[in-house]
């Protein structure tokens, strides 16, 4: 990742590997998404449940990055599956927020556009999944997850202002994720 290492990500004894503890806690995130969805989708019936699902769909994408340096386990099947598994789950859990209410349509919009432009850039360049995840990238992402949090949490502590607060941050994300996708489209073209 950007700015954070001092060795080359190769350079692990578990680059080559497919089991690691790291994409252990990714492959749960995968296997964390239906039901999140499926809570968000029945927030007004249980509050509780939606956030504490996507809650630890958003805290697994931390624990991951955190796992991978701390004991050198960083691999190309996770450098990989960890951005697959955040697109899929934000999206899918965005998407259930925006269906019951809760998330603005326009972001959805914004994030899908770009995703797909990148995504279209990257097959005719032949450089899927080695883009490096730029800061902007990492503050979008961060931003999305607190912001969704954040939404889920006013049905759960039956408080409006947190619901605004996170709607905010979800809103600031989106225009982020804009600012990436430049960077993102940059590094995918200069690849030629």
């Amino acid at each position: 990742m950007e700015g954070q290492d001092t060795v080359d990500p190769q350079e692990s004894p578990y680059y080559h590997r497919v089991l690691t503890l790291p994409n252990v806690v990714s492959v749960a995130r995968f296997c964390l998404i239906v039901p999140a969805v499926l809570a968000v989708l029945h927030i007004y019936d249980h509050p509780v449940r939606a956030l504490v699902l996507v809650a630890v769909f958003s805290l697994t994408d931390w624990v991951d990055g955190v796992l991978a340096r701390a004991l050198n386990q960083r691999s190309r099947v996770g450098e990989v599956m960890d951005p697959i598994a955040d697109r899929l789950g934000t999206m899918a859990i965005a998407v259930a927020a925006a269906a019951v209410g809760l998330f603005p349509w326009w972001v959805i919009i914004a994030i899908v556009v770009v995703d797909v432009v990148i995504g279209i850039a990257a097959l005719r360049h032949r450089t899927f999944g080695v883009l490096r995840v730029t800061r902007v990238g990492k503050a979008k992402t961060a931003l999305l997850m607190v912001g969704s949090v954040l939404v889920l949490a006013g049905p759960a502590w039956n408080s409006t202002e947190v619901t605004v607060s996170g709607r905010v941050l979800v809103q600031v994300a989106a225009v982020l994720h804009l600012v990436a996708g430049v960077q993102y489209f940059r590094q995918v073209t200069r690849r030629d």
